[in-house]
């Protein structure tokens, strides 16, 4: 049975892009045991270079929301099966995209909530954008699952703000003090979510005794498993 193609919806940005193509390579060879070109899926990128957005989030709501349904139009004409955005921040026009959108579009909010509600894990600690956190991206989604969470204290927004700007330029060095605030969270929390793609180049489980949840590295996981769970049936 043939695989499905996956639509990538990226740029947001570029080295998210590639740390997500690479990501979704390492996982099929380590859990489906890819080895041969014709065992991976086929997937399709479209690296969007967004304006009205950026290290803080959504700047123009219409701007950003007219480039995404015309980059999903893109991947749809290109033959994909089903899209997947490694932005958390612009899913808070998920309803909007999968209305517009005539293939299903996994939701990476969705996917490491379910993540984290398998595991068991709680309560959780949210870093992301200033977007995502001002809109309660993560935090409503948790609710839904009545997991407890925690957010950072609205002060250390610059902080993570600026770690994340220092990523879309290359600069992954400089994260003692994001580390600083995982560290004062986790006297309240038994779980993290890096609900800022940016941030998987800059935080690792070995950073700290709280289980990390990398979101990039789950929809990368449940991108895999969608597109090649047919030929394993």
């Amino acid at each position: 049975m043939k695989n499905e193609t996956i639509g990538v919806l990226g740029g947001m940005g570029p080295v998210t892009s590639a740390n997500f193509y690479c990501a979704m390579i390492k996982y099929a060879q380590r859990k489906h045991k890819a080895v041969k070109d014709t065992d991976f899926p086929q997937i399709i990128i479209n690296s969007l270079p967004l304006y009205g957005f950026d290290e803080t989030g959504v700047l123009d709501k219409g701007l950003v929301l007219n480039q995404l349904k015309e980059g999903i139009l893109t991947l749809e004409n290109a033959g994909c099966d089903f899209i997947v955005i490694p932005c958390n921040t612009v899913h808070c026009f998920i309803d909007e995209l999968r209305d517009n959108s005539k293939i299903p579009i996994l939701s990476i909010i969705e996917e490491t909530t379910k993540v984290i509600q398998e595991r068991k894990i709680e309560p959780i600690g949210i870093l992301a954008s200033e977007t995502s956190l001002k809109l309660k991206l993560y935090e409503n989604a948790l609710k839904a699952k009545q997991i407890s969470f925690r957010t950072p204290a609205k002060e250390h927004y610059p902080t993570i703000t600026a770690l994340i700007l220092d990523v879309m330029g290359g600069n992954y060095e400089n994260n003692t003090k994001i580390l600083n605030i995982i560290g004062e969270m986790s006297q309240s929390i038994k779980g993290i979510i890096l609900g800022c793609t940016e941030l998987h180049s800059a935080v690792k489980q070995s950073d700290t005794t709280v289980a990390v949840f990398d979101s990039l590295t789950i929809l990368a996981e449940a991108s895999v498993d969608k597109a090649l769970i047919k030929s394993h049936r």
